[in-house]
């Protein structure tokens, strides 16, 4: 195998439309399926809160699924990377044994050298320049507004997962344009970086308890981006998009390649404005291209709001006139109590002095001066 045929000469224009086409339909799928989930999760909330909480559920749903696909990318980018600076390496090496490099161009001997020499730091670079990459997208490219860095934080670890995974059904089930040597420093990185995430040198249990958590929590989209990725990946090899001589892995980087383009479209032309609406919230902004449909769905569910807003109402007030009455009963009943123990009171002070025979204004005469 040569360097120059990591590309496949019939892939061409049209091959590539309907791979896009069909990592469209995919991502639409994962979407749809996305917004089902969210219907069901949002069955509790009460009607007049739930068709917001719905919108805003889908559009973080769908943005972590977003940024799964980007980090998964990108760690596969890394993955491919270093497989294909190892194959050239390889190739070179007999040429330098057989000191026949005199006629190559200074950047390639440079890159022998280097790669020879400072294989580590160079992964560490590349390793760095993954990273660059993925902020560049999820940053700048493909903005993704609403996730907090603990969710982006957990999604990203998620991505390591998936590399690893994915090398190791490679090196499980087969690839055999690699040896399995190749694939095993990846994924000692990529445990030592998951490892790494996990616990750290000030980290304490409970830290460790809520990364574990983040990563469970977000464990369907996971599930998702490998299924996407995989069933395009088998489609795209089964229809000769793709070729098993450019490296497994090589294939499955253009199946995520076309799969962030779908993302691209659907995040610029507002996709999901289809499905959610809101016109007067600002944080729903960026999906504010609404039609018709929406709208009149909007305006039945409100008014069903609406009713079911004044039912609770009219029982609010029923009872507060309920509890009124009972108050005013009960206060009654202890005036009619207090008039009564002060009157037998009187009647009882009356008869005892009687008793006694009564007083007269002349029995004071005595003490007059």
């Amino acid at each position: 195998m040569t360097i120059d045929k990591y590309i496949n000469p019939d892939f061409n224009r049209a091959k590539q439309l309907i791979f896009l086409g069909m990592a469209f339909a995919g991502l639409l799928i994962i979407s749809l399926i996305i917004m089902f989930g969210t219907r069901m999760s949002v069955c509790l909330v009460h009607s007049s809160e739930r068709h917001d909480e719905f919108k805003r559920r889908t559009v973080d749903n769908m943005q972590l699924f977003f940024e799964m696909m980007i980090s998964s990318t990108s760690v596969i980018l890394f993955a491919c990377a270093y497989i294909i600076c190892n194959h050239i390496f390889e190739l070179l090496t007999p040429l330098y044994q057989a000191k026949k490099m005199g006629s190559m161009p200074m950047g390639i001997k440079w890159f022998y050298y280097q790669w020879d020499k400072n294989k580590d730091f160079l992964l560490l670079f590349l390793i760095s320049m993954t990273c660059f990459i993925n902020t560049v997208l999820d940053k700048i490219i493909i903005p993704l507004r609403r996730i907090s860095k603990e969710d982006k934080a957990s999604v990203r670890m998620l991505g390591m997962f998936y590399a690893i995974i994915v090398l190791t059904c490679f090196t499980t089930f087969g690839d055999a344009t690699v040896s399995k040597e190749q694939y095993s420093p990846i994924m000692m990185y990529y445990f030592g970086l998951m490892i790494g995430r996990f616990v750290y040198f000030d980290a304490s249990f409970v830290d460790f308890i809520y990364a574990i958590l983040g990563a469970i929590k977000h464990g369907l989209l996971l599930v998702f981006a490998l299924l996407l990725s995989g069933i395009l990946s088998v489609i795209g090899f089964k229809l000769g998009y793709l070729i098993k001589e450019n490296y497994y892995i090589v294939g499955l980087l253009y199946t995520d390649i076309f799969i962030l383009v779908a993302i691209f479209i659907m995040h610029h032309l507002r996709g999901l404005s289809l499905f959610i609406r809101n016109e007067e919230d600002e944080e729903y902004e960026e999906y504010d291209d609404y039609d018709d449909e929406d709208e009149e769905y909007e305006d039945e569910e409100e008014e069903e709001d609406d009713e079911e807003e004044l039912m609770l109402k009219r029982k609010k007030k029923a009872k507060a006139k309920e509890k009124a009455k009972a108050k005013l009963k009960e206060q009654k009943l202890k005036q009619q109590k207090f008039k009564q123990q002060f009157n037998r009171r009187a009647t009882d002070k009356i008869k005892e002095y009687d008793s006694y025979g009564g007083y007269d204004n002349g029995d004071y005469d005595d003490f007059d001066v």
